[in-house]
């Protein structure tokens, strides 16, 4: 599979979230009910902290105001899940959804990102498929893949920002202070890219800028998987008609 990245393409993070209480009867029905805690983990760009109490048949819901096209979901562990996870949607706020997705049926520590054909709805739900429910979740991503139709120069580069700050006294002795561990930043390059795969990335950057965390995926489902935000403006030049020079640089996060 391609280089990918996996962001949020639907206005996520300023979305409206309610818990509910899913109804597994084929095609599920949701209700509104305080049946989670800590929730607004899903979405605070760290996965360093989780949403609590998720047991079976509790769920997540996500309104984004207006129906929005999402082709992914990415879910991020801090301790390995064995049970199940449906994703469902629909244009009513409860009720039976319209249609759902079996996601994950099981997840490892880390992000687990799966694909799926693009639906455009106003509300989507993340529920608890069996018996246990979900312990761990530290951040939830939907929105839009955007995989990339060439693969970046050769010799991306990747350089190491060390989080240690020093200090020199009069007698020229240092004193280092740990403040964070380092941090890679992962560099790319292409040299010719078509118009189109151009306004994909302008796109994302514009829905992104260097405000919203996403992922970076060296083989799409697969991984490795990379937290990142853009380090800075995407930088465009036109090389040729319609074909482009592009070059960006991203910056790991810690949590």
């Amino acid at each position: 599979m391609a280089k990918t990245f996996y962001y949020d393409s639907v206005g996520l993070l300023e979305s409206t979230i309610n818990d509910c209480t899913v109804t597994f009867t084929g095609t599920e029905g949701f209700n509104e009910a305080a049946s989670l805690t800590n929730e607004e983990r899903a979405v605070d760009q760290s996965i360093s902290t989780a949403i609590t109490d998720w047991e079976e048949n509790d769920g997540l819901q996500f309104d984004f105001g207006d129906a929005k096209a999402v082709d992914f979901m990415a879910v991020y562990f801090n301790a390995a899940e064995a049970d199940d996870i449906r994703l469902s949607y629909d244009n009513a706020s409860s009720g039976q959804a319209a249609a759902d997705i079996d996601v994950f049926s099981s997840c490892s520590v880390g992000w687990n990102v799966a694909e799926f054909g693009s639906q455009s709805y106003q509300y989507w739900i993340v529920s608890a498929l069996t018996a246990g429910g979900l312990v761990g979740i530290t951040e939830i991503i939907l929105g839009a893949k955007l995989a990339f139709t060439v693969n970046p120069d050769i010799g991306i580069g990747e350089q190491e920002i060390f989080g240690t700050g020093v200090q020199r006294s009069i007698g020229g002795v240092e004193y280092a202070i740990k403040k964070h561990d380092p941090i890679s930043t992962i560099s790319m390059n292409f040299s010719h890219i078509s118009s189109a795969f151009k306004s994909s990335l302008q796109s994302m950057e514009a829905q992104v800028t260097n405000y919203k965390k996403f992922i970076y995926s060296e083989d799409g489902t697969t991984g490795p998987f990379h937290y990142v935000r853009l380090d800075g403006p995407i930088k465009f030049t036109e090389v040729a008609h319609t074909i482009f020079s592009a070059s960006l640089t991203l910056r790991e996060q810690l949590s």
